[in-house]
């Protein structure tokens, strides 16, 4: 993935996402959310890539959430790492809970 896209995605800036990116990013954030717009993200999501582009989808969601897991658990989550782009850091933009 192109290390700009990659910012877009952790700055939550889907004017900077490619269509690609910014479909696959609606697609988990509309999942993660439990939004009301799921179902049509997903529909997108299969008329893009097909059944196996939402199963890769959600596989890669969920393995995403594995390792902070991992490392919580077993007790080495101790400090948070900046993401770090071509050298210079960049903010993580969460989103509200």
């Amino acid at each position: 993935m192109a290390k700009d896209q990659i910012e877009a995605v952790v700055r939550r800036n889907i004017g900077a996402m490619t269509i690609a990116t910014a479909l696959g990013f609606r697609f988990a954030d509309t999942v993660v959310r439990r939004a009301v717009d799921q179902d049509e993200c997903r529909d997108a999501v299969r008329a893009r890539w097909g059944e196996k582009g939402v199963i890769d989808l959600a596989m890669v969601m969920q393995m995403g959430r594995l390792f902070p897991m991992m490392k919580l658990a077993l007790d080495y989550a101790k400090a948070c790492r900046r993401v770090t782009l071509d050298g210079r850091q960049v903010d993580v933009i969460k989103q509200a809970a």
